[in-house]
């Protein structure tokens, strides 16, 4: 953990904009394609509110560049890894945070703490298979054969896990999420069935840390650290998306493959599978995803 200065913090109302200078950051805490994540504590002596949350961002250009325009930080979801914004701009990450009761004994630790008793300690780490993305290889009632579907996750790409934070020690919240770039690419693939839905799920690495300042416990909080290289396919026993159905699309296609490109970034509210470990499950996004399929046309 790097404290970074307060300074770059402004506040609008029940806004918070904070401001980091990539000058600040030192290399060693830049991870690839530029990833940096970021956490910040929210404390309201008025009414006893405490927050915690976590974002990555990812570093635009050279640390080391001499002008100040020539790097930035950018939201890991509308930019890509070698830094270039997929939009004309890159807007920074929004977060929305929800102040709860803080913990018997913040208020004294945190309005005045002593910089050299607070701490962030590791006490345990669980692994989680979490939904990456889905396919669907044909849509119900459109023949009795089905074609294949197939996604791929490429070494070295990125998907943003959902992070959780509680002050009690028994019930969590969601909070912010860490970015991670896997180091082991795979194809999922699965034979023609007659499922017609298949989620593709990779298994993350949560670490569990302990916060506390002159001994007294202001968070426990899990965050995704990295990948296992463990993936697997699950059958999925839902409806497709209404993109799918012929109401919303004309499935006038010859036999083989082609694809579907979605234009908005992929997000799966739960689907980070963490209730059996903290009581509620995660969320996982992609930045954009691209699903292939092998047609048979006497289905369409």
């Amino acid at each position: 953990m790097l404290n970074l200065p307060t300074t770059g913090i402004s506040t609008n109302g029940n806004s918070f904009t904070v401001a980091v200078d990539p000058a600040d950051v030192p290399d060693r805490y830049i991870g690839p394609h530029g990833l940096v994540s970021l956490e910040m504590e929210i404390y309201d002596p008025t009414s006893n509110g405490y927050a915690w949350t976590a974002q990555s961002v990812r570093l635009v250009g050279q640390r080391t560049a001499r002008s100040a325009s020539a790097r930035h930080w950018a939201n890991p979801i509308t930019s890509t890894q070698t830094g270039t914004t997929r939009a004309l701009t890159s807007l920074p990450p929004h977060i929305k945070v929800h102040l709860g009761k803080a913990a018997k004994g913040v208020k004294a630790a945190l309005v005045s703490p002593r910089a050299d008793t607070c701490r962030t300690t590791k006490i345990g780490q669980n692994d989680a298979w979490a939904t990456i993305g889905e396919g669907y290889p044909a849509a119900p009632g459109y023949g009795t054969k089905r074609g294949t579907a197939w996604m791929t996750h490429s070494n070295g790409s990125e998907v943003t896990y959902g992070a959780a934070v509680t002050t009690n020690g028994t019930k969590w919240s969601a909070s912010g999420s860490a970015s991670v770039a896997n180091t082991k690419g795979f194809d999922f693939q699965w034979d023609a069935d007659t499922n017609p839905n298949i989620s593709y799920r990779a298994e993350a690495r949560y670490y569990k840390y302990k916060y506390d300042c002159g001994g007294v416990i202001i968070n426990r909080k899990v965050k995704a650290v990295s990948e296992t290289g463990g993936v697997k396919t699950v059958h999925v026993k839902a409806n497709p998306p209404y993109w799918l159905s012929r109401t919303k699309c004309t499935f006038d296609m010859p036999a083989g493959t082609w694809t579907k490109t979605t234009g908005k970034a992929y997000s799966n509210a739960g689907g980070v599978k963490f209730d059996s470990v903290i009581g509620i499950d995660l969320s996982t996004s992609r930045a954009k995803v691209q699903q292939y399929y092998n047609r048979i046309q006497e289905e369409l």
